[in-house]
């Protein structure tokens, strides 16, 4: 199975999981009017979508035309970057909102009493999902070597979601124990806001991490996976250029795509162009066993 083949399979899972956990998220949500289950359950619908999204530039990307001789792959760390710039925006809002409800409890008594009762069984279907989702995905992408810029943004956020489940489910469990009129009962009143400013710090670190990621393959920056290294290297001695020493050579990747540009040491040798065609051509067929999409370039 080729690794654009393993991609799309494995988003077609989490299209279908994230489906279940959206529903189920929405459901409790209404019931109980818990923030921290906003974030959660609404974490899950744009999860959801945005893996349908993320199979469509799947199977978009590796088009090529004229005009895009190389494919559409740019497309893949613009997706990863938009949604992990989404879920920032998300956990932001919420944590807003979530502010100005406690902010009206403290400073005006206004509130209500969380109803927490059915959050636990929930939470504990949810972790169950969401972490085994994301260890699919992981997996998934190890089978063709961390490649997928898109399966590593599904892995954080299905990773992240499960981080909010475990934390609200944690804290729903305390609160069952507090009284409304005890010390601590302030926390029945304001215990969504304390549970998201917890996901928040928790959990932020993650998206930021794709965001960063994904703006490094789109702005152009080396790619320093050591086993792809370790590939050309190999690829490299076991193809020598008569004459021609290599200086240097640097590697790029784009979602899925690989560049590879080889600087060439030439001296005052003749440069063969058909020998540079027959080599470029002997390490493409050698590469393309373990990279689907490599492209090289000889430079002078």
């Amino acid at each position: 199975m080729t690794a654009k083949k393993i991609e799309q399979k494995s988003l077609l899972v989490g299209i279908f999981v994230n489906l279940l956990m959206s529903c189920a998220g929405i459901l409790v949500y209404h019931t109980t009017h818990i923030e921290a289950l906003f974030v959660d359950a609404y974490f899950s619908v744009i999860t959801f979508f945005s893996a349908i999204v993320s199979l469509i530039v799947s199977k978009l990307s590796s088009h090529c035309n004229k005009m895009f001789p190389d494919g559409f792959f740019v497309l893949e760390p613009l997706y990863s970057l938009f949604q992990s710039v989404l879920t920032v925006v998300l956990l932001s809002t919420s944590l807003v909102t979530v502010g100005f409800k406690a902010y009206a409890y403290f400073m005006r008594g206004e509130g209500s009493v969380l109803d927490v009762g059915p959050i636990l069984p929930y939470e504990m279907v949810m972790i169950l999902l969401s972490w085994s989702l994301s260890y699919f995905y992981k997996k998934q992408n190890q089978k063709i070597h961390h490649l997928s810029t898109m399966l590593f943004a599904e892995t954080q956020g299905t990773f992240v979601d499960g981080m909010m489940s475990l934390g609200i489910g944690v804290a729903a469990l305390i609160l069952l124990f507090i009284q409304p009129n005890s010390a601590l009962g302030f926390l029945r009143y304001t215990g969504d806001f304390f549970i998201t400013l917890l996901l928040v710090l928790l959990t932020i670190k993650m998206p930021l991490q794709v965001i960063k990621s994904a703006f490094g393959e789109i702005s152009g920056k080396l790619l320093l996976n050591p086993e792809i290294h370790r590939w050309i290297d190999v690829c490299l001695k076991k193809h020598p250029l008569e004459g021609i020493k290599i200086k240097k050579y640097f590697v790029y990747k784009v979602g899925m795509s690989i560049k590879i540009d080889v600087f060439l040491d030439t001296g005052k040798s003749f440069i063969d162009s058909s020998q540079l065609s027959r080599t470029k051509a002997a390490i493409l067929k050698e590469l393309s066993k373990k990279l689907e999409f490599v492209h090289l370039a000889f430079c002078l």
